[in-house]
């Protein structure tokens, strides 16, 4: 009935699958569990225990792929026609999430499912705290809001789809850094008029990068966005590639490039601060965005 698909990158995934095996016991359904490991460099001995876990098998790949291809790597890997994606750094926040996605299953309805994401309200220290805000203010959307712009709120770390649609709508593989794989999935899924289900049924986003990590991180998703930027539906959706083609036309991203080169220090202070600022951080990828176009 169900196959349970996380890819683990340098990330310890036993206390995600230990939840959900019981979970998943609990409600008597047929199910496996896939766990692809993407050639990391920690905690891969820590996993090696899952193998004796009930229902679940663990690849190790040899040589990092991305987070688009073991996705589809995963789908190919999964025996039953519902496929449940989760990242490794998440944790079920009810008790009855399985059987939340179940109650999905038995609908019938080939949608995609999606749970959404929530972060703890646990404040963490500096080092960490840039990953943390950007979660709790971009992320962290209720169910009210996410139903009515279903295709903006999709996150790849939780959704529940039917094998059938995934077969025909892959993640985009030519997306090997971090960013916007899910953004583009979403608008694969918009323009084959397949439907997006939200619902309240959240995982927990426990995996919070370093500030340090998560600013290599976004200068990563702002160079896919850079490439990207001739695809229509993502400049018309999203704000900084909008205001980038502005910038483009009025021929003044060499002067914004100048803002990155000259103020890069003072966004990163700022960032890495007791109070980083979303708003410096969407200057920080703009004028980054700028650089790339007039990088002398």
């Amino acid at each position: 009935m169900l196959s349970v698909l996380i890819p683990i990158y340098n990330y310890k995934v036993t206390p995600l699958l230990s939840e959900l095996i019981l979970q998943l016991e609990d409600v008597n359904v047929l199910y496996e569990i896939i766990c692809i490991d993407d050639a990391s460099n920690t905690f891969y001995k820590e996993n090696l225990i899952i193998e004796t876990f009930k229902n679940v098998t663990l690849f190790k790949l040899e040589s990092n792929i991305g987070r688009s291809k073991i996705r589809n790597l995963l789908a190919e890997k999964a025996t039953y026609n519902w496929l449940l994606f989760l990242d490794s750094d998440v944790l079920p926040k009810k008790p009855n999430f399985i059987q939340n996605y179940v109650r999905c299953i038995k609908l019938n309805i080939k949608k995609v499912y999606v749970g959404g994401i929530s972060y703890t309200n646990i404040r963490p220290k500096k080092d960490n705290l840039l990953r943390w805000v950007y979660g709790k203010k971009r992320e962290e959307v209720s169910f009210s809001k996410r139903k009515n712009k279903p295709y903006n709120y999709f996150f790849g770390s939780n959704f529940l789809i039917h094998k059938s649609i995934f077969d025909v709508i892959k993640f985009n593989e030519s997306i090997v850094k971090y960013g916007y794989e899910d953004f583009l999935f979403a608008s694969s899924l918009f323009s084959n008029s397949t439907i997006i289900q939200h619902f309240d049924n959240p995982v927990i986003h426990k995996g919070i990068n370093s500030t340090e990590d998560y600013l290599v991180n976004v200068k990563q998703s702002v160079e896919n966005l850079y490439e990207l930027n001739s695809i229509e539906i993502l400049s018309t959706n999203n704000k900084i590639l909008k205001i980038f083609k502005v910038l483009n036309q009025l021929k003044l991203t060499f002067v914004f490039s100048k803002f990155y080169t000259s103020l890069k220090k003072v966004f990163e202070y700022n960032l890495k601060s007791n109070y980083p600022s979303l708003i410096v951080l969407d200057v920080y990828k703009l004028t980054y965005l700028c650089y790339l176009e007039n990088p002398s």
